[in-house]
This record gives structure tokens, sequence and C-alpha cells, in this order.
């Protein structure tokens, strides 16, 4: 068991003490996969399962996405691998939705000294609504581009259940935005968006060597631009770690404690509904710029809110979670103050903010808008905080 209070780590990256038997692959910048075939130029992300990276295909002259599992999820029977590869031979591909899921390229398994890891290449794409959401005015798209991008995730969604699947973890950091010119960009043009990596190395306070199996440094996430002035911007879902089934749905997914719909805080049977709760969250998200929940500890903190906004839960499920002992105690009080309905939201949003443009260009904000962007700016701090 790696002792974290022994290792300096010069940036915030994934669990050090996970790059261990089971756990994640080494990688290094100019790393190469598969005979040399793939050529790791920089990190894109991480996750509980799963390093991503930039990576140069050398044999198709493209650039790719290569996400590494750790290897005690990297066996034969992967269900992220089985439900891409179901997607491939049921999927119809003249499905309006197919354009806006992320599609399986290639995969193979590497061998290094935390074990075997499957590599899944999948197409480039650009930034995370989240980010995207994060970087606007009163952080929230644009009112063409919320409905585009709802749109297109409905046929995603769609697209899936006409292939017998579900997603099982829909939320802004799943949908990423499309930035077609950057699969087949000069590499250097890609970087030149991207920036230099970004390097914290890895050391041990006594000097001594690091333990097998660990990377030599953590390199820092980068995120491509986006000029999003219309409402033209595609999107696709991607991750699906969590997917299922539909005929088949698992007893438990892990997803963002805030998105926990009522099933999943009560332990009731799941299905295909969650997809269903999680794209009116995302869509919410994205419309106003708030969360409609937020779970600061645990998900049983939603229940009062979600009964504030959308009333009493189905008949026998409070109960049922008291006698089963999900429910410690019958939950009470109505939640946060930080709740709207959506049609206020939309007023604060859109129509007060459009109202005022019409009237004078560089019109200065209100303070009671002021006030209200400084408190969403603590209720995002604390929900991405939640959400890790």
């Amino acid at each position: 068991m790696v002792n974290m209070i022994e290792y300096k780590i010069g940036l915030p990256a994934e669990e050090l003490e996970d790059y261990s038997p089971g756990g994640y692959h080494p990688i290094h910048l100019n790393d190469t996969l598969h005979g040399g075939r793939y050529e790791i130029v920089h990190k894109l992300g991480y996750g509980s399962f799963a390093t991503v990276w930039l990576a140069r295909d050398h044999h198709d002259q493209r650039n790719v996405t290569i996400k590494v599992v750790v290897a005690n999820k990297s066996d034969e029977t992967s269900r992220e691998l089985e439900i891409l590869r179901a997607l491939k031979e049921r999927g119809d591909p003249t499905h309006p939705g197919r354009k806006h899921i992320t599609q399986l390229i290639d995969c193979f398994h590497h061998d290094g000294p935390n074990g075997r890891h499957l590599c899944l290449v999948l197409g480039l794409l650009g930034p995370k609504a989240s980010s995207i959401n994060d970087e606007c005015p009163q952080y929230r798209l644009d009112g063409l581009v919320a409905r585009s991008v709802s749109r297109q995730l409905l046929l995603a969604v769609d697209y899936l259940y006409s292939a017998g699947i579900a997603h099982g973890d829909i939320h802004a950091g799943n949908v990423l935005f499309c930035v077609p010119e950057l699969e087949s960009a000069p590499l250097e043009l890609v970087l030149e968006d991207l920036g230099p990596p970004v390097i914290g190395k890895i050391e041990r306070r006594d000097g001594g060597l690091l333990e097998p199996g660990m990377p030599e440094y953590f390199v820092q996430p980068a995120e491509f631009s986006l000029d999003l002035d219309d409402e033209s911007g595609e999107v696709e879902l991607i991750d699906f770690g969590e997917s299922f089934f539909i005929a088949e749905p698992p007893k438990q997914i892990s997803t963002p404690a805030s998105l926990h719909p009522p099933e999943l805080i009560l332990q009731h049977p799941l299905s295909s509904a969650v997809d269903i709760w999680n794209l009116g969250f995302t869509t919410y998200e994205l419309v106003t710029g708030r969360a409609p929940f937020l779970a600061f500890m645990n998900d049983q903190e939603l229940i009062p809110q979600i009964k504030k906004v959308l009333g009493d839960f189905p008949e026998g499920w409070i109960p049922d979670a008291l006698t089963s002992g999900v429910l410690k105690e019958a939950p009470n009080g109505l939640g946060g103050n930080h709740l709207y309905v959506l049609e206020e939201q939309l007023r604060r949003s859109y129509l007060d903010n459009e109202a005022g443009k019409k009237s004078e260009d560089q019109q200065t904000v209100p303070e009671d808008e002021k006030e209200e962007s400084g408190a969403k700016n603590k209720d995002t701090a604390v929900e991405k905080q939640s959400e890790k």
C-alpha cells in the first residue's frame, strides 16, 4: 500500500496509490502503444477507471483519443467494450442520433507493470459542455446552443434505446463538442490549441526510488478551445463505462451524487429511465447555469429537494426504504433555498437578459444578478467538489 505522505507530487491528478497492480498503467509522453502504431502526445483527462490521452495514429495518419482502462476493469468481459461493440452491430446507421454517439475506432490490450490494460481508440473531440458552460456569461449556454444540444442528446439517447442500450451516466462532463478538423489537423496545430504539456514530477521525500508501476511524472489534462457563436455546435455523448443493456439492468451504477435519480437513491430497480432523469438534469444545467439539485455529503440529501420541486415520491417508496434500512429516518424539510422552478430560471437567464439587450447593448449588470452570479459561483464550486 502506497503511503502518500512519502511522496511529493507536482500537480493534481489521478490517485497515485492507484498506480499499483490492477490499477492504472503508467504512461509518459511519446510512449507508443499497439506495436508502435499509436504515440502518446498529450493528456486529455482521467477518471476513477481510466486515463485518457491524445495520440497520433501513425498507420492512418490521424489524431485520436485513447482511453487506457485500469487493469482490474480490462478483462475480456469489459462491459464498456461489449456495449461499444453492440452499438456497431445493432445500431441503425441511418438513425439521426448515431452521429451524436462516440464511435469505437479500434481496441487492443497492452501489458504493463500493473497488469493487462484495455485500450479503447475513439474519435478526437473538443471541449466538454460543462467546461463551455463555466466559461459562458452567467455560466449557461446561449439559448439557441442549449436548445440544439438538448435536441442532439435526445436523438443520441433515442439511438441508444433503439439498440437496446441505456447510457447510465449522462451529465455535462460526458457531452463533448465536435471539432471536425481536429482529427486530420497537423499535430503542431492541435498542440498549439491545447498548449504545451504541463508536467509535475513525482518524487519520494527521502530521495528513494519510486514504487514499481508508478509514472515518473503526472501530465495535467488539457482541453481544446471552441468558438460558439450560433446554434451550429454538434455534440457527442461519450463514456460508456456505466452503460447497460436495457433488458439486463444493473443493481447499481456509479454516477455523480447530485444526478442520482430517485430509484438509485432509494435502491429500487433501475431501468433506462435513469437516462431520462439525467437528461432533464443536464438540460436544466445547460439552460440555466444551475444544478436543479445538489448533494453535498450523500445522495439522500436530494430527497427533500426532489420532493419540493416534483412532489411526493411514488407510493410506498419511502416506507420501503425505511423498512429495508436504506433510510435510517423519514426525510423532512424542503431542501435548499437555491431551488427554482424552470420557468423562473428561464426568465432570469434568458427573457430578462434578452429584453435588456434590445434596449441597450452595453447594459450594466443589475446588482441582484451580480449577487445571483456570486451565489452561482459558490454553488458550482460545491457541486463540483461533491461530484468528485
